[in-house]
């Protein structure tokens, strides 16, 4: 008999049943007598979760959910995560969504579902997904990391400084002269997008600089996107001289794709992007960048996961860590 018809006959989540029986989820005391009756019904066998001494005989199942593994920054996250799980001696499972908000949802029912996984760490491209807020609230310990989800204030999470990074990047480009600077931003619903947008707005305002909005672009994370940004850029009335790049993967398309408008980066259009990915060192000439706090974030993100699992009425945490002005040779003054 499995756990799902336990829980069906309680009239309660799999998840609440799953984390009650364990006795990681306090519930009240008539939810209680209607898991415990539907065990005795259905002679379902609980599955012990600790050792004779009361001690647990292994680690925390912990799930970790990221949009896709294509774009380096997300592989690195997974790779830090993994590694440090492992020295944590905790188990990890990994579920990518593709970008897909339906996949989000049904990865959040089976992560919820699941017996043996003990918490989760959320990395989602979609802003909002209902089927995580019912996990939270079954009583699934989650960290989101990342990308901000609507309603999860009472939800531990880690993240970085997008506005200071997107500000920072796009000041350093109006220190070096330039005066038409654009932006190729991420979709519009993100919460990454947004608060890079508001830094790009607020340096260009601080720095006297007018914002053309022809020139703040939206799309995807992808190369693909970058790639097709240029019959804007170059059709655009003003040309900009300077271009912030929502996403390193992004900005890989704009390098890849310039020569073939022909456009020479840096003389003819400086680039930043964001993330810190791996390739970028590789590029001729090599990414200025924003640099993501890639295994802090991993270890912090961990960090969480296993505290809420530990005691789960604790306080909600909240971290900010600062994106970091990695400058190569991509950006420099403008040539005419």
């Amino acid at each position: 008999m499995t756990l799902t018809r336990v829980a069906q006959l309680a009239q309660v989540s799999t998840s609440t049943a799953s984390r009650y029986l364990r006795g990681q989820l306090k519930v009240q005391s008539e939810t209680a007598a209607r898991i415990d009756a539907a065990v005795r019904e259905l002679h379902y066998e609980v599955r012990p979760s600790a050792s004779p001494d009361g001690a647990r005989d292994h680690g925390p199942v912990i799930a970790l959910i990221v949009p896709e593994l294509v774009n380096p920054f997300f592989a690195a996250l997974a790779e830090e995560i993994a590694t440090a799980a492992a020295v944590s001696g905790a188990s990890l499972v990994i579920g990518v969504t593709g970008r897909q908000a339906q996949r989000e949802a049904k990865v959040s029912d089976f992560v919820a579902g699941a017996e043996e996984i003990d918490g989760m760490i959320y990395v989602g491209m979609h802003r909002e997904n209902p089927r995580l807020l019912q996990a939270i609230a079954d009583g699934l310990p989650v960290v989101v990391l990342d990308e901000e989800i609507a309603d999860t204030a009472g939800v531990d999470t880690i993240g970085v400084d997008n506005y200071g990074g997107a500000y920072q990047a796009t000041a350093y480009l109006a220190q070096l002269g330039h005066r038409r600077i654009a932006h190729i931003a991420g979709p519009r619903e993100l919460s990454t997008t947004r608060d890079r947008l508001r830094g790009y707005r607020d340096a260009m305002l601080h720095a006297g600089l007018e914002v053309d909005e022809d020139l703040i672009l939206h799309g995807p994370y992808t190369e693909q996107f970058g790639a097709s940004t240029f019959p804007y850029l170059t059709g655009a009335a003003q040309p900009p001289t300077a271009v912030f790049v929502g996403s390193d993967i992004a900005a890989v398309g704009v390098l890849g794709a310039a020569e073939l408008h022909g456009l020479r980066i840096p003389e003819d259009l400086s680039v930043i992007g964001c993330d810190g990915i791996r390739v970028g060192e590789w590029l001729r000439p090599k990414l200025t960048t924003l640099q993501q706090p890639v295994a802090d974030l991993a270890h912090g993100a961990l960090e969480l996961v296993h505290a809420r699992i530990a005691e789960p009425e604790t306080d909600t945490v909240r971290r900010t860590l600062p994106l970091q002005l990695v400058i190569r040779g991509s950006a420099t003054p403008p040539q005419h």
